[in-house]
C-alpha cells in the first residue's frame, strides 16, 4: 500500500478479554463478563479502591496488551512533570497498577506528554507525544514514541516520528499506525486529520517527519465547528475493519472503510446524542463504541447501530473524589468493567485538582 493517497476531507457543524496474566507473582487477570449491550452502571469507584499514588498524575491513552494488563499513559501534565512521564499497567482483575517504562525525553522541551497508545503486531508499544501541554513547546515538536519490548518487558524506547503539532489517539491495523493529528494548524479554519504510516516504515531507524496539508501520510482531513476548538481525538477500528474518528469540539464520529488502494470512503458520521465532545475512543468485542466527554465529564456507550447511552456522569466542577470523574478523557471496557483516565486538566469547565484517579465504572 502506498501513502501517495487522496486525502478526505470532512466538515461537520474495548475490548473485552479474559485469560490470565503474569503481575509481579502469578495472579488471574480474566475479566468477568456481562451481557452484550447492557450499559447500566451498578457502581463507580477508584481504581483499586483508591487514588493513583505519587507518580501518577494525569492518567490518560489506554489499551490492552498480550498479557490481558491494561496499559495507560500517565502524562504528568496536572503537577507540571514534577515525576517523568511513563507508561503503566495494572491487572484489570486486582486492580494494582505498577510502572512498565519512563518514557524517553523530548529533545525539544525536555519533557515528554504521552497521550494515545497502542500495540504493534511487531509486539512493541506505539506512544502518541503531545507536546502542547508542555509550556513554550512550539508547534510542529510533537511526534510519536515507540517502546521497544521483548519477552513482557520493556527494553528501551525511541522517537519514531517527529513534526506533529497535536499527536493524540491511535490505532493499528494491517501492519499500518493511524493517528490522529488534532491541530494541523491552518489558520482560516481548524482543521484536524489522520496521519497514517507503515511500521515498517518506522522500524527504518530515521525519524519521520510529517509536515501537515500535503504530507502523503495524511489521509483524512476535518474541520471543526463546535465551540470547542480541539479536532481528531480518539481513533479505533470496529471487528469489521471500519476505522472511527472522534470530533473533540462536534462531538461527533466519523466513520470509514477502505478500498483495494487504501484510499478511506466515508461510511457515516454519528452524532452523539447528550454528548458536549468527544475525546478518547475504544471500541469493545461487541463493536460498541466507548466514548469519553471530557467537557462534559460523562462516559457514553454508542450500539453499533449509533444509538448512545450515557453510562456515567459526575457534577462539574469535580476532584474526583471517590472514584467520581473528574475530566475523563479515555474509557476502555474490559468485561464487566469501564475504566476512565481522568487526566485533570485546566481545559474549558475543568481545573486540575490534588486527587489523581483512574475511576472504575462496573456494569450490572
Amino acid at each position: 500500500m502506498k501513502h501517495l493517497l487522496p486525502v478526505i476531507f470532512f466538515t461537520s457543524a474495548a475490548l473485552a478479554t479474559s485469560g490470565c496474566c503474569i503481575f509481579g507473582n502469578s495472579a488471574s487477570c480474566g475479566a468477568s463478563s456481562t451481557a452484550p449491550g447492557r450499559f447500566e452502571q451498578a457502581s463507580i469507584g477508584y481504581l483499586g479502591g483508591k487514588p493513583l499514588p505519587t507518580g501518577y498524575a494525569s492518567p490518560d491513552g489506554m489499551t490492552v496488551g498480550a498479557d490481558k494488563m491494561v496499559y495507560v499513559s500517565i502524562n504528568q501534565v496536572s503537577k507540571n512533570w514534577a515525576n517523568p512521564a511513563k507508561i503503566a499497567r495494572f491487572c484489570p482483575v486486582t486492580e494494582k497498577i505498577e510502572d512498565f517504562i519512563e518514557l524517553p525525553k523530548n529533545p525539544a522541551s525536555g519533557k515528554t506528554s504521552p497521550l494515545g497508545i497502542a500495540f504493534g503486531p511487531d509486539g512493541n508499544l506505539y506512544v502518541a507525544d503531545n507536546q502542547t501541554f508542555v509550556e513554550g513547546a512550539k508547534a510542529g515538536t510533537s511526534g510519536l514514541i515507540r517502546v521497544n519490548v521483548k519477552d513482557g518487558k520493556a527494553t528501551g524506547a525511541d522517537f519514531v516520528a517527529t513534526g506533529f503539532n497535536m499527536s493524540n489517539g491511535m490505532a493499528i491495523r494491517d501492519g499500518f499506525l493511524y493517528v490522529a493529528e488534532t491541530d494541523l494548524g491552518a489558520r482560516d479554519k481548524f482543521l484536524s486529520g489522520v496521519y497514517r504510516f507503515s511500521l515498517k516504515e518506522l522500524a527504518a531507524g530515521t525519524p519521520v517527519k510529517v509536515t501537515g496539508i500535503g504530507d502523503p501520510h495524511l489521509i483524512l482531513v476535518f474541520e471543526t465547528k463546535g465551540a470547542n476548538k480541539v479536532g481528531a481525538n480518539g481513533v479505533d477500528f470496529d471487528s469489521k475493519g471500519v476505522l472511527h474518528v472522534n470530533n473533540f469540539g462536534d462531538s461527533k464520529v466519523h466513520k470509514f472503510t477502505f478500498d483495494s488502494a487504501g484510499n478511506a470512503i466515508p461510511a457515516g458520521i454519528v452524532a452523539i446524542e447528550g454528548a458536549k465532545s468527544a475525546d478518547g475512543l475504544h471500541i469493545d468485542a461487541e463493536d460498541n463504541l466507548w466514548v469519553a466527554d471530557f467537557i462534559g465529564n460523562a462516559v457514553f456507550a454508542v450500539s453499533p447501530e449509533g444509538k448512545a447511552t450515557r453510562v456515567a456522569s459526575s457534577p462539574i466542577p469535580n476532584d474526583g473524589k471517590d472514584g467520581a470523574l473528574d475530566t475523563p478523557s479515555e474509557c476502555i471496557r474490559v468485561g464487566n468493567k469501564v475504566f476512565v483516565s481522568n487526566i485533570d486538566l485546566n481545559f474549558a469547565p475543568h481545573k486540575a485538582d490534588e486527587i489523581q484517579a483512574i475511576s472504575v465504572i462496573t456494569l450490572k
